[in-house]
């Protein structure tokens, strides 16, 4: 089997929800049309349909749940979220066979929370996290205890390398 580890995707129900959420999201309204993919079931599994034996490991793409608002926002945009890729692994187990869950990294004890819900009760295989969160370093003491949480759950931190337009490479 080919397994591609880390493809990005927005649930069609989380996709609508982020563009209530977000409508000005300039960055990823763009992205979304250009990459219908990363919504559009059909056209993915038409792509994916010409490989044999392929498979793929999902996880939202950008940007950064922690972008969309406040942590009230955020922990229920990350309960969708995973609730949503847990619904794909299940419904298409050949095609998904795992996700990587999503947390409200601005929300330090909801983090926490979902982190352990994603991985116990919906069987996610880690959790993604960017590089920072809104501008502050991952080893800011809010932050800090997701990695022990994850040592203790035995599972990896999926980094994804975040920054805007605005910062050059």
């Amino acid at each position: 089997m080919k397994l591609d580890i880390f493809n990005h995707i927005f649930p069609q129900k989380f996709y609508d929800r982020m563009l209530k959420v977000m409508p000005d999201g300039r960055d990823i309204n763009r992205r979304v049309r250009e990459i219908p993919c990363i919504v559009d079931l059909d056209e993915r599994f038409r792509i994916m349909d010409r490989f044999d034996d392929y498979a793929q490991v999902i996880c939202l793409g950008a940007p950064a749940l922690e972008i969309m608002g406040p942590p009230s926002v955020t922990a229920d945009m990350a309960q969708l979220a995973n609730d949503s890729m847990a619904e794909l692994t299940h419904k298409y187990p050949k095609r998904f066979p795992a996700f990587v869950a999503s947390l409200p990294m601005n929300d330090p004890d909801g983090l926490l929370k979902e982190a352990e819900r994603a991985i116990k009760q919906l069987g996610a295989v880690g959790v993604l996290v960017a590089t920072n969160v809104l501008g502050r370093p991952l080893t800011a003491p809010e932050t800090m205890p997701l990695f022990d949480r994850m040592v203790k759950l035995d599972q990896p931190i999926w980094l994804h390398p975040f920054r805007g337009d605005n910062v050059a490479d």
